[in-house]
């Protein structure tokens, strides 16, 4: 990364680290973009040239993981079974997550207490269950639309990451450990019911 991409970066994790200290501190409806702007130190057209709207501060790193997940995903052999492709993608996705679990967790209060925000939220896991059917469907040799095993291991991989998330939220600890047991108690589960 250049000195110049690296100077941007810090420049855009500053602007969004100062709004969520602002959502924090005051409510998301209370602080506008001139306040967030003023409290990272840049003016508010620089602002918008990292991002387009408020509620995007909240959002700040979905393009960054969307394209983190496409590149795993194009990585995992062709061979791989969707359960071992998932299993195998979570690990690099979990590093992203694993020390900001304060952030973390005034993100999802601030979503939380926002419908429209919880919309954007929803949006975007179902984005990347898109993004992972679509994968497993090419991966399969099948439609995405009329075959439903691209579909159903993309919501089952992503319900069990998005479980261990909230468990992580709440009680903190490992969060790669978490959503471990979330699949274990999935897969215990399926046993139990085929017994």
């Amino acid at each position: 990364m250049s000195l110049r991409d690296r100077k941007k970066e810090r420049t855009r994790r500053a602007i969004a680290d100062a709004a969520l200290r602002l959502f924090v501190e005051r409510g998301y409806d209370a602080v506008t973009v001139a306040d967030i702007a003023a409290e990272a130190e840049v003016g508010t057209r620089t602002l918008h040239r990292y991002y387009a709207s408020k509620d995007e501060l909240l959002f700040a790193e979905d393009d960054e993981h969307r394209a983190e997940l496409a590149g795993l995903l194009a990585e995992r052999p062709s061979d791989e079974s969707p359960e071992e492709t998932m299993a195998a993608v979570i690990g690099p996705l979990v590093d992203r997550f694993a020390d900001r679990l304060a952030d973390a967790r005034a993100r999802d209060v601030l979503i939380a207490a926002n419908p429209a925000l919880q919309a954007r939220e929803l949006a975007k896991r179902n984005a990347v269950e898109s993004l992972v059917a679509e994968h497993l469907a090419h991966r399969l040799g099948v439609a995405a639309g009329t075959d439903v095993r691209p579909l159903l291991w993309a919501k089952v991989s992503m319900a069990c990451f998005f479980a261990g998330y909230e468990i992580w939220l709440h009680i903190g600890g490992d969060l790669g450990s978490h959503i471990g047991d979330a699949r274990a108690a999935l897969l215990d589960e399926f046993r139990s019911a085929g017994t």
